[in-house]
C-alpha cells in the first residue's frame, strides 16, 4: 500500500497511468468538433456576410478539463484510495486466510469477509498469490496457492457452518503447500478456543508473522439443562456489559391459532412474560475463566411451554444461540384415574402411589372421577384396573380427537366375566389372567425382553432383577405382534398399543405396583412412563431419548449457520455414536427422528477463550478507513454527464432571436 498523508492507495501501480492525462489534453484539443452543415438554396443570397456564431476551431478549455478530469478520477478510483487507512503489516510472501467458520463466527461474518477481502485486494495489487483455509472440518487435503481474485470469489460464497469450528488434524498434510518462511497469516477468530487451536497457531506461527482479527461482538451461547426442572443456560463471553445486562432469551412457538411467534421473554432477575406479576426467575450467575453464565429455570404456565418450539438470545444469529425444544421442555397434563380408598399403611402401596411418584417430576397430575378429569382437558389419561365405565362414551370421543389412555390391569379385570368385551383396548384379553409365580403355580416369575429398537421404549435397559409374577394375556390375532411394545422373556406381551382415530390405546399387562410385578419399583419403570407420555400428541413431541448402538437419526430440519430453520438438501442418516457426540459436519443442528423417536441436536455449549501467545492482534473495533472507490466513480460518472450535456449545447447552435438579430 501506498500511503501518501492520510490517503493510501491499494494498488498504487495504477497510478502511472496520470502520466498520459496531458496526452489526452492535447489529442482533445487538436480534434475540433465536427462542422455544423447548414442548407440553404438561396446561396447566393450569402454572399459577403459575416457569420455572427462561427464554429470552433479548437475544444472549448472547459469542456477539455470536465474530460481529463472524469478520466483522472476514474484512474484514482481503480487505484483503491482509502482515506485514513488502518497500517497493515504485509509482507512479500503470499498470503494465507484462516477463516473460523463454526457458528460462533455467524452474528459477524459480514464484517469478517469484508475484512478478509480488504486483504485479498491488497494481496492482488501487489501480485501475491493467496490461500484459504476455512475452519468448518471439510477441509481436505493440502491448501493450494491461488490468485488472490480466485480466493476471493470463493470467499464471498462462504457461509457458516451450524458446529462449533473445527481445524484441520493433520497439519503437516494441510500446510504442505505453503512456504516454509515468509508466510503472511490473517486469522479470522471467532474469539473462542477449539481443538486444534494451539498447533495450528504454532506451526502458522514458524511460517511467518500471524496476524490475529477478534470478532468485533462477544460470543453468547444458549444451551438446554434438561432434568425434573428444565432450565436454561445462558453464556456470555466477558464480564463486562454482556454480564452485568445480559441479553434477554425469546421463547417462540405457535400461537392457539397456529400462527407462529414470539410467546414470552426469559431475562435473569426478571419475570417471564406469562407469569404472574410481582414474581422474578430465580438465577443462579457464576463467572469463570472470563465467562458469565446465568441458568434460567424455564417457570412458564404449562399450557404456554407445552406450545414453545425453540428459544433464542434476543439480537444473536447463530446456531448456537438457538435450542429446539424437545418434550424434555414440555409438561403433559396427565390424570389419574382408579381407586385409592385405603388406610394411611395401605395407601403407599396402592397402584395410585406408584404412578403419582413416577409422573409428578416430569407431568402436571390431576385426579378424579374420569367425567371430571375429562372437562380439564388432559394430553394423557391413566385407568388403574377400571373396567366397565359409564363415561366409556366420553372417553372414546376423547382418544379419536388425539388423547393417550394409559390403562393398567389388575384384579378387577382379571376377575370380570365382561373382560372380552371390554372396550379401549388395544388387544382381545382372556379372561381370568396368567399367575406364573404363584404358590399354586409350577413356574418362576418371567423376566423381560429386551425392548424392540424401533419402539418408544428403545435404548432403555432392562434390569435383570425385573420379573412379572401375573398378566393379562392376550388372544392371538394376526396384528398382535406389530401392537407389542414390550414382552416377557417367554414371548408374552407386557405393553401393547394400537391407534384408535388420532389418539392412542397402551395397556400395560400386569398391575402399576408391585402386587403382580416388580417392575414397579424398579427405575425403568419411571422411564418406561415418560416415553410413553412424550408420544401423546404425535407428530408434535420430541422425546428425550438416549440413543443405541444400533440407531440411525434421519434430519428432519436442520439449522444453518445464522440459527435459521431449512430443509434437509441431502438427509444422510447419522449414526447413534455420531450423533451423541453433538452437531458435527455431516450432522448439523436439527431435528432428527429414529423411528418413533424424534430428538434436537443444538449446536450451543460452553464457552472457552482463545488465547493467542506470539500473534498480533489487530483492533476489531478500529475503522478500516473510507474507501474512496465509489465516491470517484461516482464522480467520474457526473463529470461525464456534464460533458455531454456541453457537447450536446456547443452542437445546438445560437438561440433563434439571436440569429434572426443578426
Amino acid at each position: 500500500m501506498l500511503t501518501l498523508g492520510s490517503l493510501g492507495f491499494l494498488t498504487p501501480w495504477i497510478l502511472t497511468a496520470l502520466v498520459v492525462l496531458p496526452v489526452i489534453w492535447l489529442i482533445l484539443r487538436a480534434m475540433p468538433p465536427a462542422p455544423k452543415l447548414v442548407r440553404f438554396p438561396g446561396t447566393r443570397l450569402l454572399a459577403g456576410l459575416r457569420d455572427a456564431h462561427p464554429v470552433a476551431r479548437h475544444t472549448p478549455w472547459w469542456l477539455l478539463l470536465l474530460r481529463v478530469l472524469a478520466i483522472a478520477a476514474l484512474i484514482l478510483a481503480f487505484a483503491g484510495p482509502v482515506w485514513k487507512p488502518v497500517a497493515e503489516p504485509q509482507g512479500q510472501g503470499p498470503l494465507l486466510i484462516v477463516m473460523d467458520a463454526g457458528w460462533a463466527a455467524a452474528p459477524d461474518w459480514p464484517q469478517r469477509q469484508t475484512r478478509a477481502l480488504r486483504a485479498l485486494d491488497r494481496a492482488s495489487g501487489a501480485g501475491q498469490a493467496a490461500a484459504l483455509l476455512v475452519a468448518d472440518g471439510r477441509e481436505d487435503g493440502a491448501l493450494p496457492l491461488q490468485p488472490a481474485s480466485e480466493v476471493a470469489a470463493r470467499l464471498r460464497a462462504l457461509v457458516p457452518a451450524p458446529w462449533e469450528t473445527r481445524y484441520p488434524g493433520k497439519l503437516d498434510e494441510t500446510l504442505a503447500g505453503m512456504p516454509e518462511t515468509g508466510l503472511n497469516v490473517l486469522w479470522l477468530s471467532d474469539g473462542l478456543d477449539h481443538p486444534g487451536r494451539g498447533g495450528l497457531l504454532s506451526a502458522l506461527g514458524a511460517r511467518g508473522g500471524v496476524t490475529v482479527v477478534p470478532p468485533l461482538s462477544a460470543p453468547q451461547s444458549l444451551e438446554l439443562v434438561a432434568g425434573e426442572r428444565p432450565a436454561l443456560r445462558l453464556r456470555v463471553a466477558g464480564t463486562g456489559a454482556g454480564a452485568g445486562n445480559p441479553p434477554e432469551v425469546l421463547a417462540l412457538g405457535l400461537d392457539p391459532q397456529g400462527a407462529a411467534r414470539e410467546l414470552a421473554r426469559l431475562k435473569p432477575g426478571a419475570a417471564p412474560t406469562g407469569t404472574p406479576t410481582g414474581t422474578t426467575t430465580p438465577t443462579e450467575t457464576t463467572i469463570d475463566a472470563g465467562v458469565t453464565t446465568h441458568t434460567l429455570p424455564i417457570e412458564l404456565p404449562s399450557e404456554l411451554r407445552n406450545r414453545i418450539t425453540r428459544f433464542e438470545i434476543a439480537g444473536q444469529r447463530s446456531a448456537g444461540a438457538v435450542v429446539l425444544a424437545d418434550d424434555s421442555v414440555r409438561r403433559r397434563k396427565v390424570a389419574l384415574v382408579g381407586d385409592d380408598r385405603a388406610t394411611e399403611g395401605q395407601r403407599l402401596l396402592s397402584a395410585m402411589h406408584y404412578l403419582r411418584r413416577a409422573l409428578a417430576p416430569s407431568t402436571d397430575l390431576i385426579e378424579g372421577g374420569l367425567g371430571d378429569v375429562l372437562q380439564a382437558a388432559p394430553d394423557v389419561i391413566v385407568l388403574v384396573d377400571q373396567i366397565g365405565l359409564p363415561e366409556s362414551d366420553a372417553l372414546a370421543d376423547w382418544v379419536d380427537q388425539g388423547g393417550l389412555l394409559i390403562r393398567f390391569a389388575g384384579p378387577r379385570m382379571a376377575g370380570s366375566e365382561w373382560l372380552r368385551d371390554e372396550p379401549l383396548l388395544p388387544v382381545m384379553l382372556r379372561e381370568g389372567g396368567r399367575d406364573i409365580g404363584g404358590a399354586l403355580s409350577w413356574g418362576a416369575p418371567r423376566p423381560l425382553a429386551p425392548f424392540p429398537a424401533d419402539g418408544p421404549f428403545a435404548g432403555l435397559d432392562v434390569p435383570t432383577d425385573a420379573t412379572v409374577r401375573a398378566q393379562l394375556l392376550a388372544e392371538p390375532s394376526p396384528d398382535l405382534s406389530q401392537r407389542v411394545l414390550a414382552q416377557l422373556g417367554d414371548g408374552t406381551p407386557l405393553v401393547t398399543r394400537a391407534p384408535f382415530g388420532q389418539g392412542q390405546l397402551v395397556l400395560f399387562h400386569t398391575t402399576a405396583n408391585a402386587e403382580w410385578s416388580n417392575l414397579a419399583i424398579s427405575g425403568l419403570f419411571v422411564q418406561m412412563l415418560k416415553r410413553l407420555v412424550q408420544t401423546a400428541r404425535a407428530g408434535t413431541e420430541q422425546p428425550d431419548t438416549a440413543p443405541e448402538d444400533d440407531v440411525f437419526w434421519i434430519p428432519q430440519q436442520v439449522l444453518d449457520g445464522f440459527g435459521r430453520v431449512t430443509e434437509p438438501q441431502d438427509p444422510v442418516s447419522v449414526a447413534a455414536a455420531d450423533f451423541a457426540r453433538g452437531p458435527a459436519p455431516g450432522a448439523p443442528a436439527g431435528l432428527y427422528q429414529a423411528g418413533e423417536r424424534v430428538a434436537a441436536l443444538n449446536a450451543g455449549g460452553p464457552l472457552v477463550l482463545a488465547q493467542w501467545p506470539g500473534a498480533r492482534l489487530e483492533d476489531a473495533a478500529q475503522l478500516p478507513g473510507l474507501d474512496l472507490r465509489g465516491w470517484l466513480i461516482a464522480l467520474a460518472a457526473l463529470l461525464f454527464g456534464l460533458d455531454a450535456l456541453g457537447s450536446a449545447w456547443l452542437a445546438r447552435g445560437a438561440r433563434p432571436g439571436k440569429r434572426a438579430a443578426a
